[in-house]
């Protein structure tokens, strides 16, 4: 599980095919709905192709059943992908912060060598409603550590252009969100269009007490920190919460996590579904 001592979000989904129905406490909008596999930030372990970018997502979307990205902000409020905080020129250099640069100013410096690298996720969004309509995405909601320390209103606005996207998209129902901001889940508190988990990094236990503590909707946990069956997943649904498992590329750990039936699953591995018979 991701551990912070902090909120964080994910979303959930209930596999009930075979089992009894779960009564869940939260308003969980993917309360019903089978196991579903997620490509790690859109291309997985594919090299061709880099990462968190509006080709990787599509790699992704054409692969599995969705995809899992990393959400930064700009200056002007804009949602883009990036794992990383800061923006760099064709040299590797650091030219300022997504947080504190404008949209023309990532423009500037987003194409080397005939590669877009910074894409927006409305172009994502698009793409998602236009050929990929019944796909799924969990957004990974970074702290923003370059310069400007978790303001609460830099959070406040990452949620609320969230919700304006999956609204002008209609994406409600297939977008979760994974953070460590408590500012930024206060903020999607009270809603259904977007599930929520917090991202745990010790155990199940702390998860579902932070989850709890957070009023989020499941729990965002890397896998192997502790063993994850059918039983433990059951024990997590009956109370109330959706499991979000990554990041599970082995064929061994594939087949092992399918058996389980978590609500969702990141993967590097574009073969994912070939080691569940195609399923």
């Amino acid at each position: 599980m991701k551990r912070y001592l902090i909120l964080l979000l994910a979303i959930l989904l209930l596999n009930s095919i075979g089992c009894e129905k779960i009564s869940y406490l939260p308003d969980n909008p993917f309360t019903g709905i089978p196991t579903k596999v997620l490509m790690h930030r859109g291309n997985g372990a594919d090299t061709t192709l880099m990462q968190n970018t509006l080709p990787a997502a599509e790699y992704g979307l054409s692969k599995l059943d969705g995809i899992e990205l990393d959400i930064q902000i700009s200056k002007d409020g804009t949602l883009w992908l990036d794992h990383n905080n800061e923006v760099s020129d064709c040299e590797g250099n650091i030219v300022g912060c997504f947080q504190t640069l404008t949209d023309a100013e990532i423009m500037a410096f987003a194409e080397c060598n005939g590669e877009l690298r910074y894409h927006t996720l409305e172009s994502v969004f698009a793409l998602m409603a236009s050929d990929y309509p019944d796909s799924y995405i969990s957004l990974d909601i970074k702290g923003q550590y370059c310069e400007i320390v978790n303001t609460v209103e830099t959070m406040q606005t990452m949620a609320h252009s969230v919700l304006a996207l999956v609204e002008e998209y209609n994406m409600q129902n297939k977008v979760l969100v994974e953070s460590s901001s408590i500012e930024f889940l206060k903020e999607l508190d009270n809603q259904s269009m977007v599930g929520q988990c917090f991202i745990e990094f010790s155990d199940l236990d702390a998860g579902m007490a932070n989850a709890a503590a957070t009023k989020t909707k499941g729990i965002s946990m890397n896998y192997g920190l502790e063993e994850i069956t059918a039983d433990v997943v059951n024990l997590v649904h009956e109370k109330g919460y959706g499991l979000v498992l990554w990041v599970v590329n082995d064929s061994a750990d594939i087949q092992a996590v399918w058996n389980a039936k978590p609500d969702f699953i990141e993967t590097d591995n574009a073969d994912f579904k070939k080691y569940i018979g195609g399923k």
